[in-house]
């Protein structure tokens, strides 16, 4: 039934190749890993509905690669997006280094400028991470970011990235009422929250 869906999200998953893109996306849809998972070819996209505050929303969650080579695909893959993960691997430093870079092309294409931002910090199982969570937090607030390490592999943090995300989303006026038409609930209905259940892990920016 779609009648108690409060709105529809579309929200994009960027970030450099191999940093775990797909994996969270389907342990967030699925609740499934494979360590075995391919590079995307393109675009991915999954359909979830969430529940946050009382409030569904359908999530259309677009997933992309992180290659070269498929970036003719960029202009429309951010258009009237209203939330965007940008995921980094904990374990190679170049995937943080480009941030900045992925930063640019969602200002330079993006057709909100209120989106809701979530940094994610990705494979925080692993033991040869050379990242440290100081490191992420800084440079998300300092971008006006949500923040918060995860691993897909362990699920530990994936559901909170997502829950954050659309929260704080709903928490900002315009950003998807505009669009659809809210069936009977003013955004000023909506609870006033904190962090919500997942406090530990994110930073609300």
């Amino acid at each position: 039934m779609t009648e108690d869906i409060l709105t529809t999200l579309k929200i994009l998953i960027i970030g450099e190749s191999g940093v775990g893109k797909s994996s969270l996306l389907l342990r967030f849809t699925d609740d499934t890993f494979d360590p075995e998972i391919g590079a995307t070819i393109g675009v991915d996209f999954k359909v979830k509905t969430l529940a946050v505050d009382g409030n569904r929303a359908k999530l259309a969650i677009w997933d992309t690669a992180g290659q070269e080579r498929f970036r003719t695909l960029t202009p429309s893959y951010y258009r009237g997006a209203q939330g965007v993960i940008l995921v980094y691997d904990v374990t190679r430093r170049e995937t943080f280094a480009k941030l900045d870079n992925w930063l640019n092309e969602l200002d330079t294409y993006c057709t909100r400028n209120d989106l809701v931002k979530m940094l994610v910090g990705n494979k925080i199982d692993k033991e040869d991470r050379v990242l440290e969570r100081e490191e992420g937090l800084k440079f998300a607030r300092k971008h006006s970011m949500l923040f918060i390490e995860a691993s897909a592999k362990t699920r530990d943090g994936v559901q909170c990235a997502f829950e954050e995300l659309v929260e704080k989303i709903l928490q900002t006026p315009g950003l998807w009422e505009s669009v659809h038409k809210t069936r009977g609930v003013a955004l000023s209905e909506l609870p006033e929250t904190g962090q919500g259940g997942c406090g530990a892990y994110c930073s609300l920016l």
